[in-house]
């Protein structure tokens, strides 16, 4: 039990305090009246002793026994009082739980008191000298005081027990409120945990909600995925039918284009054949009006020469490039002089020739007279020679002055070989532009019908 709280007394020990109040109020005698009066002076006569025929008295051995073991009952029982718990020591504070009960060795002590009592009060009356004192009530009440004592100790293990037990229940009461402690934590953390928990739920129900909003979305995207994939299908379908299709158109546009090939190329070879004339025409006009000015026209040549390739024709103008060919009426008016040393060179005057005969001479090469008709081929004379070159100058037949000329003896020839160069310089100029005009504008003849027929048809 514990120290702070006070229980009542147990009956033995309430049964040996009475028996100690009681012996003690036995063993005191009786006062007499003379007793009373001299207690109450204080200063009396002695008493007389006792009558001697007087029996069952107690002696002062007896009174002295009395007294003492009041007193040893009394202070046996405020120590086992005190010891208990069931009264405050003196300036002392209550026991605690470990100390509720009386030890074992002080019930054991008290043991010892009582016999030792026993034998003093024993003593006492023998000593004494007087009758034996009537000690059979106060040895009841040893007795009593004993077994109370036993029961004591019986009290104090259950006591002990008690305590132990209770310490159990304090351990239990500790570990349990240790582990409510624990469980209140726990449940603070369930609580959290359940709260997180439920902001983790309402969470993923969001998320959840969204994951089923998007799936919905990317089944309507799926849906109209498939919708477009079957709309693209239909177009490929109708791509293929198409393709198809075009591929025959193409298929038989090929074959006319391979038909046709030949033709077009034949068209386009033809188209370059009329390019490279026109562009020799314009050349060839370009010499010709470079040649008909009578200037320098290396620059017109190179071109031409260019356009349709070095030959004989070019090479032989190139001497006349760099000072230019002289123009018809340019011939026209060097023809006279030319004329006269033609006539010296077909007929020098001889000198052993009589004064007569050589003054004539010099009037002919000073005074040259022709006919104003051409002397027919068949006179081979040397005035019809010159008269037939006079009249191609006059004419402006070159060709019919170069063919004349080749008739000359090599003496009149020398005479008029620079006359004659320039001629035939003029002579092949116009041959080359007047070829090569009449070939631009004339171009050539088709092979067949089909050459004519457009490469696009069909």
């Amino acid at each position: 039990m514990a120290s702070g709280t006070q229980s009542p007394a147990p009956s033995g020990v309430s049964s040996a305090a009475g028996a100690s109040a009681a012996a003690a109020s036995a063993a005191r005698p009786t006062p007499t009246p003379a007793a009373a009066s001299s207690t109450g002076t204080g200063r009396g006569a002695p008493s007389a002793p006792p009558p001697a025929g007087r029996s069952g008295g107690p002696g002062i051995g007896g009174i002295i026994g009395a007294a003492i073991l009041g007193a040893v009952l009394a202070l046996a029982g405020a120590s086992i009082f005190v010891a208990n718990g069931w009264l405050p020591g003196f300036g002392t504070p209550p026991q605690t739980a470990a100390n509720a009960y009386a030890t074992e060795d002080a019930l054991k002590s008290v043991n010892d008191e009582i016999a030792k009592l026993r034998e003093e009060i024993g003593a006492a009356g023998t000593a004494s000298g007087g009758e034996p004192v009537d000690l059979s009530g106060i040895e009841k009440r040893l007795d009593t005081i004993e077994s109370s004592t036993a029961e004591i100790a019986a009290i104090k293990q259950s006591a002990d027990a008690a305590g132990q037990t209770a310490q159990g229940a304090e351990k239990a009461a500790t570990a349990a409120q240790q582990s409510a402690t624990a469980l209140m934590d726990a449940s603070d953390r369930t609580s959290r945990d359940a709260a997180d928990a439920l902001k983790q739920a309402a969470a993923a129900n969001q998320t959840a909600g969204g994951a089923q909003q998007a799936a919905t979305n990317a089944q309507e995207t799926a849906n109209g995925a498939q919708s477009t994939a079957q709309s693209a299908s239909d177009a490929a379908k109708q791509a293929a039918t198409t393709a198809g299709e075009a591929k025959e158109t193409a298929d038989a546009a090929s074959a006319k284009l391979n038909d046709s090939l030949p033709k077009l190329e034949d068209r386009v070879a033809a188209i370059e054949e009329a390019n490279k004339r026109a562009a020799t025409a314009l050349a060839a006009a370009n010499l010709k009006s470079a040649i008909d000015s009578g200037n320098p026209f290396a620059e017109q040549l190179e071109t031409f020469a260019k356009t349709t390739g070095s030959g004989e024709a070019t090479e032989s103008l190139r001497t006349f490039a760099a000072d230019g060919v002289p123009s018809e009426r340019e011939l026209a008016e060097q023809w006279p002089s030319v004329e006269r040393k033609i006539a010296d060179a077909l007929s020098p005057p001889q000198p052993s020739a009589p004064v007569g005969d050589q003054f004539m001479a010099g009037l002919k090469s000073l005074v040259q007279v022709r006919s104003s008709n051409s002397a027919p081929p068949s006179d081979k004379s040397d005035d019809a020679t010159l008269s037939r070159l006079d009249a191609a100058m006059r004419s402006g037949d070159l060709k019919a002055f170069q063919s004349e000329w080749q008739t000359l003896p090599d003496d009149a020839k020398s005479a008029s070989a620079d006359f004659a160069d320039k001629v035939k310089a003029r002579l092949t100029a116009e041959e080359i532009v007047s070829s090569t005009l009449s070939g631009a504008i004339a171009g050539p003849q088709p092979q067949s019908p089909d050459a004519a027929e457009p490469a696009n048809q069909g």
